[in-house]
């Protein structure tokens, strides 16, 4: 088990990487599970599956080969853990086309257990290619982003100009239930980069980048029902939901910023950090304690924060006087930067926390490098007390 005295647990993929998922979907099931995909251009590309083994502190791996191209967005089932999409670039024609495809992990001929897979502990060796379910595609549009939704049954993708919502309940003729496309003067000079469900309001909102600016869908209708303008010049790299407080939402771009926003007030920015010095790639919640922010970026660090004061609980969930409130709330209420995580020596492109544990995560460079860390102990403390140090 990684604590606040030993090594972050490191594992190394072979080939430059940059696509990363936590893995969900199994009821009842404590195992923490990661999706890392590889961008080679002159080898096969491979998907890794990764368990982790809290008591020993070990990766149990699988290796299979994306045959389909080189692999730039990941994002994992939330019903089978067996099931996967990703948005991969091939050649097509002499071109470079960017395409996306469900996938599904093959599972162990030699077990009976419908959620064993093949987990290798001793090797690399590479298993067999994985099991294709279906595309995602549409003639003459090259997909950049995919995500699915919190309930499983649609799913997101985006190209450069339009919004597309698929019914995937049938796994065998995924169907287009809307599509949305952006107007031509955004269009002529910005194009769609990254997409997020909102985990609120029945999942009827889909949060998109457009250059520098944040467009979100009103999927009943496809027409915009926020937008937030200038949010990072020149690009804006990722967007998400905060999972507890319906209006609120983080985004960082490459003005080195993450930014946290109410959408009822778009053009008024709730909180900016500025701890980075390039690029921010990613910024994400922790799914079960909303003041926990991880953030990942080209500087090479992974930077872990405590924004209480945007938090759903920024007193903590005990009930407390008045006076005792008072008392507490300027140290409780104090953002933080928690703890700089500096094991990486190339762009970090994604960092993930674990889907049903709280206090992992992971991170994942361009060299290949996956590195699993844990909140430090008395951060979490602190939190699960819900009282000051």
């Amino acid at each position: 088990m990684v604590d606040d005295d030993e090594a972050p647990l490191i594992y190394g993929v072979e080939f430059q990487a940059r696509a990363l998922c936590a893995v969900s979907g199994v009821p009842d099931d404590d195992t923490v599970r990661f999706l890392v995909g590889t961008q080679s251009i002159k080898f096969e590309n491979q998907v890794h599956f990764l368990e982790y083994d809290e008591e020993s502190g070990s990766l149990g791996k699988s290796i299979y080969a994306h045959r389909a191209g080189e692999i730039w967005r990941m994002t994992s089932s939330p019903n089978d853990h067996r099931h996967f999409a990703t948005v991969y670039q091939t050649i097509e024609d002499t071109n470079v086309v960017s395409k996306c495809t469900v996938w599904q992990i093959p599972i162990d001929a030699t077990n009976d257990q419908s959620n064993s897979l093949t987990i290798d502990d001793s090797s690399n060796q590479l298993h067999q290619p994985l099991r294709k379910k279906f595309d995602l595609n549409v003639p003459n549009s090259n997909i950049i982003d995919v995500e699915w939704e919190i309930n499983g049954e649609r799913i997101g993708t985006i190209s450069e100009t339009n919004v597309y919502i698929w019914n995937v309940e049938q796994h065998d003729s995924p169907q287009i239930l809307s599509t949305g496309s952006i107007d031509s003067k955004s269009g002529a000079s910005h194009k769609l980069s990254c997409c997020r469900w909102n985990p609120h309001i029945s999942t009827n909102q889909l949060a998109t980048s457009l250059g520098p600016h944040i467009r979100a869908w009103d999927l009943r209708t496809m027409k915009c029902s926020f937008s937030i303008d200038n949010a990072h010049l020149p690009y804006v790299r990722d967007i998400d939901y905060n999972p507890n407080r319906q209006y609120h939402l983080m985004t960082c771009g490459d003005d080195f910023r993450v930014k946290f926003w109410d959408v009822r007030k778009p053009n008024e920015c709730l909180k900016i950090l500025t701890d980075h010095s390039h690029w921010v790639w990613s910024a994400r919640y922790n799914h079960f304690h909303d003041q926990l922010i991880v953030t990942s970026s080209s500087d090479t660090r992974v930077i872990l924060f405590n924004i209480a004061s945007l938090s759903s609980e920024p007193y903590g969930s005990l009930n407390v006087s008045d006076d005792a409130k008072e008392e507490v709330e300027e140290i409780v209420n104090e953002d933080r930067l928690v703890r700089i995580f500096d094991e990486h020596e190339e762009s970090v492109y994604s960092a993930q926390w674990a889907s049903n544990d709280p206090w992992l995560l992971a991170s994942l460079s361009y060299d290949g490098r996956l590195i699993l860390n844990r909140v430090p102990k008395n951060e979490k403390f602190q939190i699960l007390l819900r009282c000051p140090t």
